[in-house]
This record gives structure tokens, sequence and C-alpha cells, in this order.
């Protein structure tokens, strides 16, 4: 080689000079990613990424209803089980029978409770859905219920609805207007002709009856049950004691008090409960119908403002019957209870009133009548707001033979 080509070969490069070797180069300043290299390796990142997310959401998805499976298949038919109610099916046909007592003002609840127990329904509940489902349900009288075991709740309400199967032989009605003497002789039926004695001398002590202390007469309980018995058929078994049964009257006449606020509306009508006690046995004793209890009530309230007798013939009949005295004239019969002779009310209720009497007691018509008398042959009552009118009324009621004396 000549010494002009090593010259050649040796000759610098002025790029190299500048910029240096390539080789060299590449090795100090590597490989730099561009903005738009980075953003494509990001969302290929994110994709992947994504890919990875959406892979265990999946799992996690198929994996929960797995348990959520899992769960229904073993604890839902726990919960069905756990709120279904109790209940036979059919009438019970072929199976012993029981009897059962319905108590006068029972719920369904409690019908149920005495059902359940005696083995008719499988539950309380199956009776009380029986009974929600059906109206005629509130029918139910109180009685003795001769029943099949194992009956559906819906097949034991339809034979308490079926007079067929009610037990009459021990019921004792205390009909409206029925005075304690009507109510010892239907008691001596059922609990024996020999227990009218042992009746009498429960009556007598009216004390131990539980009757209500806000019936107090003048600070004192008053001395007669007369009016606490309260109308309804009442269900007593033989052997019962005469305490007891005619306790559940009173008791009976109680829930009557509490559901009518009878004792309430006496007070803020100016008189006491047992004053308004006697005015509704009194309008329970003259009126025969609904419309006509209100203004009897009228006549009496106003004849006690005016301070005249009440000259009512039910007041004298009860004095005559607790004298014995079969026959009596009403307007001279020497009686507390005569109220031609004695104004004001008696000293005792003469009956057992019924709801609508008591009702009418509390809550009179209002105006200026003063008497009464039948004014027709059906018992409908003809109102006088003075005594002119009141004899035209008399007159036409004796002419028509109509009941006035």
């Amino acid at each position: 080689m000549t010494g002009r080509e090593q010259e050649a070969l040796t000759e610098y490069d002025p790029h190299a000079v500048l910029f240096g070797d390539d080789a060299e180069d590449r090795d100090r300043h590597p490989y730099r990613p561009t903005r738009a290299d980075r953003r494509a390796e990001k969302r290929h990142d994110h994709e992947r990424s994504h890919r990875r997310r959406s892979r265990r959401g999946w799992l996690i998805i198929v994996l929960t209803l797995l348990i959520i499976a899992a769960v229904a298949f073993l604890v839902v038919p726990r919960v069905i089980d756990y709120f279904k109610t109790d209940d036979y099916s059919g009438t019970g046909e072929g199976n012993p029978t029981v009897t059962v007592t319905v108590d006068s003002g029972d719920s369904a609840e409690t019908i149920g409770d005495s059902l359940a127990a005696a083995g008719v329904v499988a539950s309380t509940e199956a009776f009380v859905d029986a009974a929600d489902g059906d109206a005629a349900s509130a029918s139910i009288q109180p009685g003795a219920y001769v029943l099949h075991k194992h009956q559906s709740g819906k097949s034991a309400l339809s034979a308490l609805l079926d007079p067929s199967s009610r037990n009459t032989t021990n019921d004792v009605l205390v009909t409206e207007g029925a005075n304690m003497f009507t109510v010892r002789d239907r008691l001596a039926k059922v609990l024996g002709g020999d227990s009218k004695a042992a009746i009498a001398a429960a009556l007598a002590k009216p004390g131990d009856l539980g009757l209500p202390v806000t019936y107090a007469d003048n600070g004192k309980a008053p001395s007669s049950a007369e009016g606490f018995l309260f109308p309804a058929t009442y269900t007593v078994d033989p052997g019962t004691k005469p305490d007891d049964a005619l306790n559940q009257m009173v008791t009976r006449f109680i829930q009557a008090d509490r559901a009518s606020a009878f004792a309430a509306d006496a007070k803020a009508l100016g008189i006491t409960p047992y004053e308004a006690l006697k005015v509704a046995s009194i309008i329970q004793g003259e009126a025969k119908y609904d419309e006509d209890m209100p203004k009897v009530a009228e006549v009496i309230y106003n004849r006690l403002r005016s301070d005249t007798a009440l000259q009512i013939d039910a007041t004298t009949q009860y004095g005559c019957e607790i004298a014995g005295e079969a026959h009596c004239i009403y307007n001279s019969f020497p009686s507390r209870y005569n109220s031609y002779l004695h104004a004001g009310l008696p000293p005792t209720p003469i009956d057992n009133p019924g709801a609508q009497a008591m009702n009418a007691a509390v809550h009179p018509a209002t105006g200026k009548l003063q008497f009464y008398v039948n004014g027709d042959a059906g018992g409908h009552l003809s109102f006088s707001t003075n005594e002119t009118d009141f004899q035209k009324a008399v007159d036409k009621c004796r002419a028509n033979n109509w009941g006035c004396a």
C-alpha cells in the first residue's frame, strides 16, 4: 500500500469529529420511544389489564350465583316450612269427636286456641286464616259444639256455622229485659232444680260476683246484681258453681260497658253510671222498638228534671215481683219501686238491658216530651209534650184495645 493510500484511510471524517462514530453514538444513546409509541404501549397494557379484570369479574359472578343457588336450595325450604301454617285436610269424618265451648264475645283467635287444644285443628292460625277469609265467621254463636278431630281450619269454621253441630242442652239464654228472677230459673234448668236455692244465695251476695267498681251507688257497691247480667247466650256445664255462672254474665257486661264507653258517656251526661243503668233498664222494659228508646229516655230525663214522678208501670211491677205479689195495683202498691208514689229513679235497675237500651240511656233524644203510651196494636209508642195530648192518646189506645188499662 502506498503512502497516499494509507493517508487516505486515516484521513479523518468531519462527521465523526462533530458527532462521533455511529456505533459509539448508539452505545451512548439507546433508542428512545416516541410519544406515539408510548401511547400504543399504554393502550396495549390497558387492554391486557381489562381482559384480566373481565375474566376475574365473570369468575366472581359465576361463584356468586353458585353460592346463591346453594343457599336457596338449603335455606328457602326451611324458611317456607317455618312460615307455613300447620293445617289438616278434610272434614275429620271418621275421627273421634270432642266438645268445644265457644263463650260469648270470644275472638277468632280465642276460638282457634280452643280448637287447637282439643285437637280439632292443627293450629290456631289455621282457623284464624279461615275465619279472616269468611265474613260469616262473625256470626258464630256461643255454645258447646261437637266436632271431629283433625279437621282443616276451613272445615272447622263450617262446622261452627252449622246449627246441627251445636249442643243446646247447656245453654242459658239471657234475653234483653229478663230480670234476675228469670235468669235464676233458666240457670236452674241447666244446673238442676235443686240448685235454685244456691243460685238465689249467690244473687243475694252481689259483692262476690265481681260487679264493676265504677258503678258504686252513693259510695257503696250496688245492692243487687240486677242490670249486670248482660243479655247473651251462655254455655254452663252441669256442676258449675252458681257464682261462676253468674260471673260469666257480669264479665260480659263489663266487656259491653268498655266497648261502648257507657260509663264515660253517662258521666258526660251529668249522671252516674249506675243511674244510667237504671234508666236503661226502664227503657228496655217500656220500649219494644229501638227507634222509640231515645224518646223514652227523653221523657224520663225531662220528668226527673222537673221533679215529676215517672209513673211507669214497669217499675212498680218489679217491686211486686220482689215482694212475691202476683197481682198488685201499679199506682198504689206500697214499694220503693212504685214510681207513682215516689219521684226519682228506683233503688236498682229493674231488669237486664241490652246494648240498644244502654245506648239510648246515654244518648237520649232532646226535646220537651213528657208522656208516652201505646200508639198502635204493634206496640209502637205515641209521645206527647203535654197532658191534654197525652190523654187523647190514652183514650185512643183504650178505644182500640192497644194495651192501655
